[in-house]
């Protein structure tokens, strides 16, 4: 049973309504501390519809807007811990009916290792944890225990925020994980919806949930409720971009989301990464680059306190042009235990996720962005690490 607190999926007629009667061009002339008296979902599809009001324009203002946050950006790097998973996703290798994929489970060494490299050798002071999920309740209990180790290691090594990624949550398995960290500390649950359409969502998770844990497309999305009902704060929605076509509900319903999060209290990071290429799969980019840079301009607008997740899904190319609009840099590889002291991640086909644009190392990315002007919080630049 869902209680009161629970997000509730607005729909896009009614916010199609209200943003029928939004003045645009006031909204973008308001104090970047003023925020609209119309509700921010309307506000962003009536700034996304508009195309008078040009992608760069957008950007601009939202860049304005976002300035004055502190830190201006931060920095997590994912640390997949493997690539076993029960779901049953079309647009991922990890899907369990992926014959061809190489499964690995990283264990406690190895780990400690990573954090090692990452901490010592790329100089991050924040990281993500990240599984597949699970059908069986004890399978689910043991890997909430797992990640719950693994960040209160890092925590305990000088890691100053830790992300984890391991699927839908229930009270129970919050609890296990909740046993290893305090109410307060800077521990953020990740659960992408990965699309607010329910149809797009049976289409790409599955019909039914028997079997297929990721399928369960409300237990998915009251996870971080839940999380909230347990005392946490920190909580990161997000959409994949270009699974469901209809850009403008997924704007709608990931501000919405955010709002509704807000409201209770949380500090939310919102994420819209973009399909990448992975093993067996036809999960090519739908959505372009001005499109793209587009939804997260009005987003960045409509939410400003809620940081823009940018990871190196994307091209330098891109990332030099979204930077400016984003308040979480994230590079990795989505490839298991994948970090080295003498050189850049691997990115294998045959054990990543999927494959990414930018391999560069985490230390030059973030040294090249902190050279261009923009301090990045959970950076410290290692001075004597070797070159790779």
């Amino acid at each position: 049973m869902t209680g009161s607190t629970d997000f509730v999926l607005p729909e896009l007629a009614d916010i199609q309504a209200e943003a029928s009667t939004i003045d645009t061009r006031a909204v973008l002339a308001a104090a970047a501390d003023e925020e609209p008296s119309h509700s921010r979902p309307a506000i962003a599809l009536a700034l996304w519809q508009d195309r008078e009001i040009s992608t760069a324009e957008l950007q601009a203002a939202a860049e304005q807007r976002v300035a004055t946050r502190m830190p201006r950006l931060h920095t997590f790097v994912p640390l997949y811990t493997t690539n076993h998973c029960d779901s049953e996703c079309k647009m991922c290798s990890m899907r369990k009916g992926n014959a061809r994929l190489e499964r690995k489970f990283a264990g406690k060494r190895e780990l400690e290792e990573q954090l090692e490299i990452l901490y010592h050798h790329e100089g991050v002071r924040g990281v993500g944890f990240l599984t597949g999920e699970y059908e069986d309740k004890y399978v689910r209990q043991t890997t909430a225990f797992r990640i719950g180790w693994a960040i209160r290691t890092a925590l305990d090594m000088g890691f100053e925020r830790v992300y984890f990624n391991i699927g839908s949550m229930e009270p129970d398995e919050i609890d296990v994980l909740g046993d290893w960290i305090g109410k307060e500390e800077p521990v953020t649950m990740c659960v992408f919806q990965e699309t607010y359409h329910r149809e797009s969502y049976r289409k790409f998770m599955g019909k039914t949930s028997m079997g297929v844990p990721k399928a369960d497309y409300d237990r998915r999305i009251v996870s971080f409720d839940r999380w909230l009902d347990a005392g946490y704060r920190y909580v990161n929605p997000g959409v994949l971009v270009g699974l469901h076509e209809e850009v403008e509900l997924e704007i709608v319903r990931l501000v919405a989301h955010g709002a509704h999060l807000r409201e209770r209290g949380a500090v939310v990071d919102l994420s819209l990464p973009r399909m990448r290429p992975a093993m067996s799969s036809k999960d090519t980019t739908r959505v372009k680059d001005d499109d793209y840079l587009r939804m997260m301009a009005v987003i960045a607008f409509t939410c400003p306190e809620q940081r823009l997740v940018l990871t190196t899904r994307e091209p330098q190319e891109f990332q030099d042009q979204a930077i400016g609009l984003a308040g979480v840099i994230s590079p990795g590889s989505p490839d298991v235990a994948p970090y080295r002291r003498d050189g850049q991640a691997r990115n294998d086909e045959k054990s990543s996720q999927f494959l990414i644009a930018d391999l560069r190392r985490p230390r030059h990315i973030l040294s090249r962005i902190e050279e261009r002007g923009t301090k990045v919080a959970h950076f410290d630049a290692p001075v004597n690490a070797p070159v790779g």
